[in-house]
């Protein structure tokens, strides 16, 4: 059998000759190569059965060389090692993913080095040394095009996989994955939709002038588009819309995304212009996995912290949580740039409703409170379950006038509500409200709104009553 042929491209000139020095004792005949581009020139020169390859290159990185020599099938069973000076900028997952049968680092020290690659070139590679194909230019150009496309592909899922990071703040990831899309196309408004059976969350992130109206009718088509969709407890909007004014909505661009099989999102667009149709459907397949994965992650991230924060009836936070968003919208109110206001709330005679239904019956009521409450609030309001049928509400940015205002219409709804749905006949609640002033606590602030409360239950109960007055 015919003698085999070592390639190492190594800038370094000491670690040149320590490699090629191990190849040879294995007596295979060794050709060098100082940088990227020499090393695809001799790789096609001498069509090596081996090839020892540094990441760090000049020219063209060790990585973007491996990738395309494996695209010819000249290389297709060639031996290829990537070997980098340590495993920080790239590790054993990425040689395998860039096409190398083993990665080596030069941190190991050289009997390491030498005893993996002698054990490796035990195994028979070979390239096809029949083949009559020599580099020339326009090759060689065609190489370096090939290079810059899957360049671009590795830096923008770089991108993608480094939003990882900010998982904790899903809106944030939503519009900086945006900005990446519209770096490469031009369209009028971007929709990124993500399924769990949490919650259902869409992001609407227009980028040219125009409000998107009515967001559950987008909601709503794009559901439509998915084949087997997730059908979530809840829906949650952000961004920019409007609930009664703006644009209609269209979808001229939409793509689903998967992770291991199951659709859990979507990504659509708004009037694409017709030239960035093609870099936008080439863009999503290129990075179709990794927007899989960040979906994925940011799915998993928001189902624990919603375990973590939300009582699961009623859908309001727990009494741990919503003391923590009072502790932290006190501490503006504090500084003076926050106008603060609570409401405590408890449905009245709810024992009688456990005693003559049940509790199974007690539960739909509970929840069904939970609901009515998050229709009933604003959107800088946060509300809470204190515990079995009481409630806490914050009211930011609202004096107790205000916050009686939204108490008053809260109750109402509570009143009006068709509650043999849920097997009762009525419900009502009772409400006390207080208003921070200057060096009250937290522990104070709840007493004073409790106390308003007790005031209103004694009252003949169904109204709010505010502190102090």
């Amino acid at each position: 059998m015919e003698d085999r042929v070592a390639l190492v491209v190594e800038d370094d000139p000491i670690w040149r000759r320590i490699l090629s020095d191990i190849l040879s004792e294995h007596k295979l005949k060794v050709y060098q190569a100082a940088d990227g581009l020499q090393g695809i020139t001799k790789a096609y020169k001498y069509k090596p059965d081996i090839l020892v390859i540094d990441h760090f290159l000049p020219k063209i990185n060790g990585g973007h060389i491996i990738r395309m020599l494996r695209k010819d099938s000249i290389f297709e069973n060639a031996g290829m090692v990537l070997i980098s000076f340590s495993d920080e900028y790239v590790n054993e997952f990425w040689a395998k993913e860039y096409g190398a049968d083993l990665f080596l680092t030069k941190k190991n020290g050289v009997d390491e080095i030498k005893k993996r690659l002698s054990n490796f070139l035990i195994l028979d590679f070979r390239s096809k040394k029949d083949s009559t194909k020599e580099i020339k230019r326009d090759f060689l150009e065609e190489l370096l095009n090939m290079m810059d496309e899957d360049l671009r592909k590795e830096t923008i899922n770089k991108d993608i996989l480094e939003l990882l990071e900010y998982v904790d703040d899903e809106e944030y990831v939503m519009r900086k994955l945006e900005s990446i899309f519209h770096k490469f196309s031009d369209y009028g408004a971007f929709y990124s939709m993500i399924l769990s059976l949490t919650a259902g969350r869409l992001y609407i992130l227009p980028v040219k002038r125009y409000t998107i109206s009515k967001p559950e009718s987008l909601k709503d088509m794009m559901i439509k588009l998915i084949k087997k969709p997730i059908t979530p407890v809840k829906w949650h909007y952000y961004g920019n819309f409007m609930v009664e004014e703006g644009e209609p909505v269209s979808v001229d661009l939409y793509f689903p995304v998967s992770m291991k099989g199951e659709e859990i999102g979507m990504l659509a667009f708004s009037d694409v212009e017709p030239e960035s149709r093609r870099s936008l459907i080439t863009l999503q397949k290129d990075i179709s996995q990794s927007v899989g994965m960040l979906f994925s992650v940011l799915n998993r991230v928001y189902d624990y912290k919603t375990a973590a924060t939300e009582d699961s009836l009623t859908g309001l936070l727990l009494k741990a949580s919503i003391l923590r968003k009072l502790s932290e919208t006190l501490s503006l109110a504090k500084r003076g740039s926050l106008k603060l206001a609570i409401s405590m709330l408890d449905i009245d005679d709810f024992k009688k409703v456990n005693d003559t239904y049940g509790h199974v019956t007690g539960d739909k009521v509970l929840k069904e409170v939970g609901r009515i409450i998050k229709e009933s609030i604003r959107e800088t309001d946060y509300a809470g379950r204190y515990g079995g049928e009481e409630f806490l509400i914050i009211f930011t940015g609202c004096d107790a006038n205000c916050a009686k205002d939204v108490v008053d219409r809260l109750l109402n709804n509570i009143r009006e509500n068709d509650w043999k749905k849920v097997g009762v006949e009525r419900i009502t609640m009772s409400a006390g409200i207080a208003e921070y002033k200057e060096g009250v606590s937290i522990i104070e602030l709840v007493e004073m709104a409790d106390s308003a409360l007790y005031k209103a239950k004694r009252s003949g109960k169904d109204h709010a009553e505010i502190y102090g007055r």
